[in-house]
């Protein structure tokens, strides 16, 4: 009895360890699980037991949920390389791997490590961060400037043209011909009014 059951135990564990062991796990990473990283992190790099199916991939998020960018992702054999497009701020980070190994099985994990750089670096970071910002401003400021003296130039201009034609107005036909029916017709009623008492008189 007792042979019965240990042949059936070492049958259980032969196949039950053959596909555990078949997953392709993680080996290696940069960053590793738990490290505190005190240099600006450029590669992300995770290597695994087998080769990796082309669908492999992983996505780097920071303690608030949001992604990070990363510019490239390579796959060469058991290796997942990504290249970080930008430096990354003190804090915490996770990176949330999904492959696929040789044996077909998918798997994911997380990594989850810190970024605490020296003041100096952070400070750095920050003044070019601000004077990006500040040329932008300096950018926009030109343009606006440009934007208000060509409005201020087209309403001077539009003011001197209307300045020019107020000045070269020319009096025009009805400006002769109303003085003058007016003058005529005071003539014609002076010259009635004398005809009509000279003839009473007369």
């Amino acid at each position: 009895m007792f042979k019965k059951i240990s042949l059936i135990a070492s049958m259980l564990f032969f196949l039950l360890g053959t596909n555990v062991f078949a997953h392709s796990h993680l080996e290696s990473s940069t960053p590793k699980n738990g490290e505190i990283l005190t240099q600006p992190l450029k590669d992300i790099n995770l290597s695994y037991e087998t080769n990796l199916e082309k669908t492999s991939t992983f996505a780097l998020e920071d303690t608030n949920g949001k992604v990070i960018p990363i510019s490239k992702i390579t796959i060469e054999g058991n290796k997942l390389t990504g290249t970080m497009d930008n430096e990354l701020p003190n804090g915490g980070y996770k990176i949330h791997w999904k492959i696929i190994g040789t044996d077909g099985h998918p798997l994911e994990g997380d990594i989850a490590f810190s970024v605490q750089l020296p003041e100096s670096q952070t400070t750095a970071a920050k003044q070019a961060t601000t004077e990006n910002e500040k040329t932008a401003d300096v950018v926009k400021t030109d343009d606006k400037n440009k934007a208000t003296e060509a409005v201020v130039t087209k309403n001077t201009e539009k003011d001197a043209l209307i300045s020019t034609k107020a000045n070269t107005v020319e009096p025009t036909f009805k400006d002769y011909v109303v003085p003058g029916s007016v003058g005529l017709l005071i003539i014609y009623g002076f010259g009635s009014y004398w005809l009509i008492y000279r003839r009473k008189h007369v």
